[in-house]
């Protein structure tokens, strides 16, 4: 890490003169007081970076990550912590935190992000020697106070007028940077989800943070979502997913540039679980004896011009049909495409 670390360095300042091993034994020069390192991150590849300088000849600092976002504080006598959000990518992140004077670099620290998926299996899961943290607790808030209004300023199923003044919207904007926003998460109503209240699966988590997600997420889904409750309770088949309440499984509860804020695009994601689909090959044989294709083809039965999916065949989430299939009829089913 401290070659990396090193090689860093060089190459964001090939002309400066490298005084972190000089002050190694002074008093601590930068402070990060979030994240902590070696910290998981689940659904959102985002992390806000919280530092400190510590030292009165500090100038400035200089955060850059390996997805190539770079951001340079000037240090004013009047702020004692600085703050940028960071967007990230699957697996390990490297964020590397420069305190600099005149150019020069008085110390370099780096912080380890790990980012996992519901979707991708190789991100499944983090590395043992990552844990997960929260930040909302009374104790960590009081740092961010100095210089935000911590507490919840939202009313209840009612939006804001304007979204900036809602608390949450500084620190949690890239959020919502996709095509298609989720209304509670457009509107900032964000105890909606995030009542501080566990599920069956989450109940060690209880009092870690102020804004706990109940895990399964689908009671609360289908607060909002009453008629898919009513539709699905007498079907025959149900989808795991589905079953089980992890809605945001499939769905990003917040946005996506996927249509019905799904995290990737159906076929990306159904193949994610069922990978011995990924071929192509499928277990219905047309009359060329060539087997069905499952995608990069038009959906003939739409009129919008979307790609043929296994959604055109399987309904993802109930169904009266074996397989999951949309109708109780294969017949049916079969000419909803082919009309002759």
């Amino acid at each position: 890490m401290k070659c990396r670390q090193f090689s860093i360095m060089r190459a964001l300042f090939p002309g400066a003169l490298l005084f972190a091993v000089v002050l190694h034994a002074m008093d601590p020069v930068l402070e990060i007081t979030q994240p902590k390192h070696k910290a998981v991150v689940h659904d959102e590849a985002l992390v806000t970076v919280v530092v400190a300088p510590q030292h009165e000849g500090v100038h400035s600092v200089m955060m850059t990550s390996d997805t190539n976002e770079t951001v340079t504080f000037n240090i004013k006598s009047t702020q004692s912590h600085y703050c940028h959000t960071f967007t990230l990518h699957l697996g390990e992140n490297n964020i590397s935190i420069f305190a600099l004077r005149d150019g020069n670099v008085m110390k370099a620290l780096t912080r380890q992000i790990f980012v996992t998926s519901k979707v991708d299996k190789a991100y499944r899961y983090a590395p043992k020697q990552y844990q997960r943290s929260f930040f909302h607790t009374d104790a960590q808030e009081k740092v961010c106070s100095k210089c935000h209004n911590m507490s919840v300023n939202e009313t209840p199923g009612v939006a804001f007028e304007d979204v900036s003044k809602s608390n949450c919207f500084a620190c949690h904007v890239k959020i919502n940077f996709k095509k298609y926003a989720h209304a509670p998460s457009v509107n900032w109503l964000c105890t909606r989800c995030h009542s501080g209240k566990a599920g069956d699966f989450n109940e060690d988590d209880v009092n870690r943070t102020k804004f706990l997600v109940p895990d399964p997420i689908g009671p609360v889904c289908l607060k909002c979502h009453e008629k898919k409750k009513k539709l699905w309770k007498n079907k025959r088949y149900h989808h795991e997913p589905a079953d089980s309440g992890r809605c945001n499984k499939c769905h990003n509860p917040h946005a996506s540039n996927n249509f019905n804020y799904l995290r990737k695009p159906v076929w990306e994601l159904c193949t994610g679980c069922h990978k011995d689909k990924v071929d192509g090959a499928h277990v219905v044989k047309t009359f060329g004896r060539t087997m069905h294709p499952t995608h990069k083809v038009k959906d003939p039965s739409r009129k919008d011009n979307r790609e043929l999916n296994c959604v055109s065949c399987h309904n993802p989430h109930v169904s009266n049909a074996p397989f999951m299939l949309q109708s109780d009829s294969l017949m049916s089913l079969c000419s909803r495409c082919h009309k002759k």
